[in-house]
């Protein structure tokens, strides 16, 4: 069997690499001609632009790539007679599909743990080096909440642990308790730490002869315990979150009962939709032939490539209707992959 294992994986893969590239290439080179009037005057922002643009792609890319890849290396091996020289050895049709299958859920696996880190803002990043001219992005004025606070943010630096211009307001009864403003701030040690400021601390009852406001100046103070930045840029920019923020800004956002209803559609964005690649590639593998002589093979592939490009664009449809809020997240995102997995399986069994 690892004979096997090793034979129709360097076929699985070398297709798949050749593939990946190609579809990279190609995407990366339309968008490089629609763009590039707009890029910087900057050979080193250039290069970054195509590395963010490049990691960007694979979202598209990877979910086709597997799927392609299948039907190219069954088409091969068709056309070769090594398929059903295969099936003469012992192999059924089950074991030559669940090697590429395996890979493809490795690469669906390598994906999710790539989309913890960074990886996940390269789009964002992409697009802030075509408007700003900067990876970083600085966003405009943000006002939130926070347990018993509202902040209001003058100046956020994306990708950065800093603010400009930061006030809170605390709030404790429905009165206003407390505020501090501060000319910036910086994330650290699960807190952020307020520089140069000052702190006014507004007296419970208002009476003639006791004491008013009390206002102290400090040089270092620390606030808004536990609010993550990527948290804070998220809200800012309604851009997409990595898995991990996006946990972080869950759990944060139950507890601020604020709508978490974007954070969901990006954490099922990240871990749920590459898996529908793996299920269609054992729906797409039950209708190829063992061999080409009685068999229109090119027709087979015609409607091998179409179907596979018409549920990816399904997929992304449902997906972008959920993201306005036209249809619930888990009915535009998890149950088509659902429903895949349950066919896919049920013809992977269903094979003899």
């Amino acid at each position: 069997m690892r004979i096997f294992f090793y034979f129709i994986s360097s076929i699985y893969l070398k297709n798949f690499f050749i593939i990946f590239i190609a579809l990279l290439g190609f995407y990366c080179g339309i968008d490089l001609l629609l763009n590039f009037k707009k890029l910087p005057d900057s050979a080193n922002l250039d290069l970054l632009y195509v590395l963010f643009l490049a990691f960007s792609a694979i979202t598209y890319i990877l979910p086709l790539s597997l799927i392609f890849a299948l039907v190219l290396s069954l088409t091969t091996m068709i056309r070769n007679n090594e398929l059903i020289s295969l099936y003469a050895l012992g192999l059924s049709k089950k074991i030559v599909v669940l090697y590429p299958f395996l890979w493809a859920l490795f690469f669906c696996f390598v994906y999710i743990a790539f989309n913890f880190t960074s990886f996940a803002y390269a789009n964002d990043y992409r697009k802030n080096i075509l408007k700003n001219g900067s990876a970083n992005k600085q966003s405009g004025e943000v006002f939130l909440k926070f347990n018993d606070s509202f902040a209001y943010v003058g100046k956020l630096q994306s990708g950065s642990d800093s603010v400009s211009e930061i006030k809170i307001f605390n709030i404790k009864d429905f009165n206003l308790n407390s505020y501090i403003v501060a000319k910036e701030a910086f994330f650290s040690h699960n807190a952020w730490n307020l520089k140069e400021g000052n702190l006014t601390t507004l007296p419970k009852e208002y009476l003639l002869g006791e004491r008013g406001l009390e206002i102290q100046e400090f040089e270092i103070l620390e606030g808004l315990k536990g609010f993550e930045p990527k948290v804070i840029e998220g809200i800012a920019s309604n851009s997409n979150y990595s898995i991990k923020d996006a946990l972080i800004s869950l759990s944060l956002f139950k507890a601020q009962n604020i709508s978490t209803q974007a954070v969901k559609i990006s954490l099922y964005k990240s871990i749920f939709t590459p898996f529908f690649a793996p299920f269609l590639m054992l729906i797409v593998c039950y209708f190829f032939p063992a061999i080409s002589r009685f068999f229109n093979l090119a027709l087979v592939i015609f409607i091998s490539i179409v179907a596979t490009i018409l549920i990816w664009g399904i997929l992304l449809l449902l997906t972008r209707l959920s993201e306005n809020a036209v249809i619930l997240s888990e009915v535009g995102i998890i149950m088509p992959v659902v429903i895949l997995a349950f066919l896919g399986l049920f013809m992977f069994y269903k094979n003899k």
